[in-house]
This record gives structure tokens, C-alpha cells and sequence, in this order.
């Protein structure tokens, strides 16, 4: 998947986000400013982001400060200013207990928000870390594009505030929800990866104007839909902005293929896996090991075959045993000219394909356009991006119903066949967002 998620917890949780995370994953030293580890990691500053942003006095893009994500994460659910509304009602006259009440978002919870990790897939990234300026901007539009899509989707058709006895009444939060986005560059490997943190609150405003929790449940159970919808619209944008197209890709055998761009070497993708090698190396050991363990009388005590529930905590143990220590983080200029000497020594591949990998993807399209129409599945490319933004831009007509909806279907995103972009998007319009 496209899509992680984590829940967020006041204490020690909260401040492992607040020391590495908000950082690029790098090491925040002890009494720095957020601002200048931010500078010193060369990452860019955090972001506000979502349509709840209004109720709480804060605007889109603005700055994400250390005392916002403090009150709002840290705290268990207080407001971003509650600092300075409580010393304001401290002035006026209130008590100490009304002055911290007025402060507070509703009932203090534990889990104050999830992080949704979004990055794209390997095709893309690749060109992003080995594309010129212009390409970068432009792969970073479509991900933000995606993000933005897909938490308007979760607003309008997942998330679900709970309240009364045993949550028996569920609505949707009308003013939408609030998240703090940070973007990182590479992995823990040090190889190319851009993603998107977005540190996800729980508050939410009721109709009657109250602040509740949304239900993490709900979140959990639709991030494959998420990743599916992601997955489709930054491919979307890129194809119709640089001119390309996708193709199947199997990653796993016997397994349904992913869609990726056509044209770019699968030894470049390979050069980014290397930490997927080693989890897969360190899994099959931990599988044999599962399948061939015995108990005090020499029985099997599980059975000779893997399930996939016992599969799936294998591979997490399996990263947990593999996980390097983090590195140091450089800025993205540094970082680009790293990449493009690690490919070019290790991946075997030539070095003019990795300069000019734009233009190979673009020629790989070519070769896609002109194939027959009748050897191209699926429908035309134009009509199947308008139907892929449809269901998102007409959500908040549906997001009034108090019941939840049906969650997307993620095997009817998945299950795309190759196709070619269409021109009538110019790479001016995705950039100029």
C-alpha cells in the first residue's frame, strides 16, 4: 500500500512525532526550536491543512508551530491557541478551571490523531529524485493534489464522530477535520522516497456546535480504499502533466500486478528495494522457523502452513529485526546528487538512461498510444479520470447523511490496465496550484 497509518498518543508517542518526525525522521537535539531543526534537516516547514481548519482560527498552508502541535496532539485534544485563549480568560476575570475549560476541544482523550503516510509509487519517485526542476515541481503538485482529494474523501465519507451512551449517535463532522503535513525525502535506507506525513486530529465540530472524536475504527478499515484512490489520482495528474502512461508491474508472483510508469527500468525500482529485500530475506527465515517450532513434547505447535494473519505479524516483525538506525538528513539538493551517483555506480543501469529517464518514459508512452485501440482494456483515459475525480468533488452533497456510506472499492481502482495519457492537460495547470 500507498497508505500507512498509526495512531497518535499523548506522552511518549507524541513527543517521538515531535523529536524525529516533524524533522524528516532525522534527530532532533534537545532545545531547538522546531523552526531551526527544520532548517537544519533541510526539510520544508509543516503545513495546516483540511476544511475544520476555520474553527480553530487557522488558515490552509499556514506554518505548523511546536505550541500548536503541542495543545492539539500532545495535550489530549486542546486547542492550537489554547495558550492564549486561557491567559485571555485569566485576564477577564475566570477562574482558573473556566480559563483551562475554554482551552479545551470537548472531553480529553488519549488518542489525539493518526498519521496517514502518503507516498507514491516507485516510478514516480524515481522520476521525482532523477527529473529536472521542472519535473519535481511537478510530481510534488499531483501528491499534494492526491492528498488533498483524499482527505476531502475521508472528511465527507469516513470519518464519523461518535457521542452518547456506548456512541449509539454517529455523524459527520460538517466543518471537515484538521492535519499537520510534513514531507520527507528519503527512506531509512537513504534511497529516494517522498512522502507526506499527515498528522491527522481526532476533534471534530458537531452540528450543535460541541467538539467530539472521530472514530479511529473507521479510519483503519478504509486505508486500502485511501491507498487505492492515491494511488489513482497522483498517477492521474503526473500522466496528464509529463505525457506518460502506466503499465502492470507484478511485484509479488501470483499476486495481482501493480500500475506503474512505463519506461522506467524495473533495475531502478529493484536499487530502491533494497530494505524490502532484507525484510523478504528475513521473513522466509522467521516462516521456517513458525512452520518447524515445537512444543515441550515435541509437537507442531502451529500449523505446517503459514496463515495470512500470522504472515502479516511475521513481515512486521521481520521489519522491526531489519530496521537500520536513522541517518543523518541533508537537504534535497545534496540528497539528488547522491541518489544520481548510487544509481549510476549500483544499479546497473546505464547512466544516460538514468539523466534522461524522463525521456524514456515518454517514449514508452509513445509506444503505448500507438498501439490499436482494441488492444487497450479499459475505457479512454479522459473519460476515466473524470470519473475518478467525480466521486470526490461531489462528496459534501452526500456528507450530510448521518449514516456512514459504503467504503470505496479498492479492487475496482486497482485493477487498471495499461493506458495512455491524454494531452489536454498542460503541465502549466498542474504546477500553477
Amino acid at each position: 500500500m500507498t497508505v500507512d497509518i498509526r495512531v497518535i498518543r499523548a506522552g511518549r508517542m507524541y513527543r517521538y512525532f515531535l523529536r524525529e518526525t516533524v524533522v524528516g525522521d532525522g534527530r532532533r537535539l534537545a532545545r531547538t526550536p522546531l523552526r531551526d531543526a527544520q532548517e537544519q534537516a533541510g526539510v520544508p516547514v509543516g503545513r495546516w491543512t483540511g476544511r475544520g481548519l476555520a474553527a480553530l482560527g487557522l488558515g490552509p498552508g499556514e506554518e505548523v508551530t511546536e505550541a500548536q502541535l503541542r495543545n492539539l496532539f500532545g495535550e489530549r485534544g486542546r486547542h492550537p491557541y489554547s495558550d492564549r485563549i486561557e491567559a485571555d480568560r485569566l485576564a477577564a476575570g475566570d477562574s482558573p478551571r473556566e480559563a483551562f475549560k475554554a482551552g479545551a476541544l470537548g472531553r480529553r482523550v488519549t488518542v489525539t490523531g493518526v498519521d496517514f503516510v502518503f507516498r507514491p509509487q516507485p516510478t514516480i519517485y524515481l522520476l521525482w529524485a532523477f527529473g529536472d526542476e521542472e519535473t519535481r515541481r511537478v510530481i510534488e503538485a499531483a501528491h499534494e493534489y492526491a492528498i488533498e482529494r483524499v482527505l476531502e474523501w475521508i472528511e465527507d465519507e469516513v470519518a464519523v464522530i461518535r457521542y452518547g451512551r456506548d456512541g449509539i449517535y454517529r455523524v459527520r463532522p460538517p466543518g471537515g477535520l484538521v492535519a499537520a503535513r510534513f514531507r520527507h525525502y528519503e527512506a531509512r535506507s537513504g534511497r529516494p522516497l517522498l512522502h507526506d506525513h499527515v498528522l491527522l486530529s481526532v476533534k471534530g465540530q458537531r452540528l450543535d456546535g460541541k467538539w467530539g472524536s472521530i472514530h479511529t475504527l473507521a479510519l483503519h478499515e478504509n486505508t486500502v480504499a485511501a491507498s487505492a484512490l492515491y494511488n489513482e489520482l497522483v498517477v492521474a495528474e503526473v500522466c496528464e502533466a509529463l505525457g506518460l502512461a502506466t503499465e502492470p508491474r507484478t511485484v509479488t508472483p501470483g499476486r495481482r500486478p501493480v500500475m506503474e510508469i512505463a519506461g522506467v527500468p524495473h533495475e531502478l525500482i529493484r536499487w530502491t528495494a533494497r530494505r524490502s529485500d532484507q525484510i523478504a530475506a528475513c521473513l522466509a527465515e522467521l516462516e521456517e522457523e513458525y512452520v518447524t517450532a515445537v512444543d515441550d513434547d515435541g509437537e507442531l505447535k502451529f500449523l505446517p502452513v503459514v496463515s495470512e494473519r500470522a504472515r502479516a505479524k511475521l513481515n512486521r516483525i521481520a521489519a522491526r529485526k531489519t530496521r537500520p538506525p536513522k541517518r543523518k538528513t541533508q537537504p534535497l539538493a545534496q540528497l539528488r546528487v547522491w541518489w544520481k551517483v548510487s544509481a549510476i555506480l549500483t544499479s546497473k543501469v546505464a547512466a544516460d538512461v538514468i539523466d534522461s529517464l524522463l525521456e524514456h518514459a515518454r517514449a514508452a508512452a509513445a509506444a503505448i498510444r500507438a498501439r490499436p485501440r482494441s488492444r487497450r482494456r479499459g475505457p479512454p483515459p479522459d473519460r476515466r479520470c473524470r470519473r475518478l475525480r467525480a466521486p470526490v468533488r461531489h462528496c459534501p452533497a452526500r456528507s450530510r447523511s448521518p449514516h456512514p456510506a459504503h467504503p470505496l472499492n479498492p479492487r475496482s481502482l486497482r485493477n487498471r490496465q495499461p493506458t495512455a495519457s491524454p494531452s489536454a492537460l498542460t503541465v502549466g495547470r498542474i504546477a500553477a496550484r
